[in-house]
C-alpha cells in the first residue's frame, strides 16, 4: 500500500545542521526558517530520535559551555596572551582578571533565585519598630 500525503523534506544530514545551529543559539523558529521548514514541520522532526538528540545536545553544549564561561568570570581567572616585544620576538604575558561582579550576581541570581533575585522586593528584618515619615515634595 502506498503511503498518503506529501512526502517528507526530513533529510538526515539536517540533524548535524541543528546541532551547529543549536550550539550558535538560535531558537527553534530561526533554525526552522535556515532548514526552510515551518515551525510545525520542525516540530514534527522533534518527534525522529536522532533529530531531538542532536537538538537536545547541542542546546546543553552551548549551555554548558556559557555556564562554564560565566563562572570563571564570576571568579575571576588568569588569562596567557601572546604579544610581540620590540625586537620581534612573541612572549607569553599572564593577565589577571578580576573577578566580574556582574557575572557572579546573574550565575547567583539564577542558582539561588530565593536569597539573590532581584525581584523589586526589599525585606527588612528588625527587631526595633520602624518609623517611616511621609514627606511633601520639595520638603526634602
Amino acid at each position: 500500500m502506498a503511503k498518503v500525503g506529501r512526502p517528507t523534506s526530513y533529510k538526515p544530514e539536517m540533524c548535524e545542521q541543528v546541532f551547529e545551529m543549536a550550539l550558535l543559539g538560535l531558537t527553534d523558529v530561526q533554525m526552522a526558517r535556515v532548514l526552510g521548514v515551518s515551525e510545525v514541520t520542525f516540530n514534527e522532526y522533534k518527534k525522529l530520535p536522532e533529530f531531538l538528540k542532536s537538538l537536545t545536545q547541542g542546546k546543553e553544549d552551548a549551555d554548558a559551555k556559557v555556564a562554564k564561561a560565566m563562572y570563571k568570570r564570576a571568579l575571576g581567572l588568569t588569562i596567557t596572551e601572546d604579544a610581540l616585544t620590540r625586537d620581534g620576538d612573541v612572549v607569553q604575558l599572564k593577565k589577571e582578571l578580576p573577578p566580574d561582579t556582574a557575572a557572579a550576581k546573574h550565575w547567583l541570581a539564577n542558582r539561588q533565585r530565593s536569597l539573590w533575585a532581584n525581584n523589586g522586593e526589599t525585606t527588612i528584618n528588625s527587631d526595633k519598630p520602624i518609623i517611616i515619615t511621609l514627606t511633601e515634595k520639595g520638603d526634602a
